[in-house]
């Protein structure tokens, strides 16, 4: 494609399959979710998985895609060029990664990148939304400071997923990041809201650039719908080429 890149969604995870339903995992969850969304949409059918390429040149499996939208008038439809991502390094690691896609991508503008991880601060099923800020801010979650520090700036987007804090003391932090999503307290039922209320979050940002908007309607004091999707899986299919 030849067009400018308009958004890089990047989610942070740590690649081995053994992580791949875990809590730290969030982010490369929501990247195939959304990959899948986005292809339904587009009118591609249920049968079509959506292509991922494993590009480890830049230490990344990539989706390059454009995705099409109608304006709330209805009157005309316009367009925009997304890159989706997910890190081939460990989480602490990730920026390095996501700097060689803006590059290879001649992606300048920080403010086009999107950061998708888990946030232990913010409770299950509910979405925190920053922006910019003071490194101190990134503190606390090892891949969203690997970004700002080898970027060297906190002027990119995050979407950070609640995963709330262990129930019991017995459980470190640790163990609760890296242990799966289970169905206990509803929590995989949360997380599967948590992913469309994201998605609908991340629509509305990549039409409008109004981050203030943004957060006011999807992120601050939102309550959790009486009735939520029962989820059987938090797995979303993608057709994975170039391993």
């Amino acid at each position: 494609m030849s067009r400018p890149i308009d958004i890089v969604v990047a989610g942070l995870g740590n690649p081995d399959s053994q992580y791949s339903t875990t809590r730290h995992n969030a982010g490369f969850i929501f990247i195939d979710y959304l990959a899948n969304v986005m292809t339904f949409s587009q009118g591609e059918g249920n049968s079509a998985l959506p292509v991922f390429y494993r590009r480890f040149d830049l230490m990344a499996d990539i989706r390059d895609t454009t995705f099409s939208y109608t304006i709330e008038t209805g009157s005309s439809s316009k367009s925009f060029r997304v890159i989706l991502m997910k890190p081939l390094l460990n989480m602490n690691e990730s920026g390095k990664s996501i700097q060689k896609v803006l590059n290879h991508f001649g992606v300048t503008d920080t403010k086009k990148l999107i950061v998708v991880c888990d946030d232990l601060n913010t409770l299950p099923g509910a979405l925190m939304i920053q922006g910019g800020g003071v490194l101190a801010a990134m503190q606390g979650h090892r891949g969203v400071e690997s970004v700002a520090n080898t970027l060297g700036t906190t002027e990119f987007i995050r979407f950070r997923l609640g995963i709330g804090r262990p129930p019991q003391d017995s459980t470190s932090i640790t163990q609760w990041v890296l242990g799966s999503f289970s169905k206990e307290h509803r929590e995989m039922d949360l997380f599967g809201h948590l992913l469309q209320l994201t998605t609908e979050a991340l629509y509305d940002y990549s039409i409008y650039h109004d981050l203030k908007k943004v957060k006011k309607k999807f992120a601050q004091s939102r309550k959790i719908p009486n009735q939520l999707t029962e989820m059987t899986s938090l797995v979303f299919p993608v057709d994975l080429h170039g391993t």
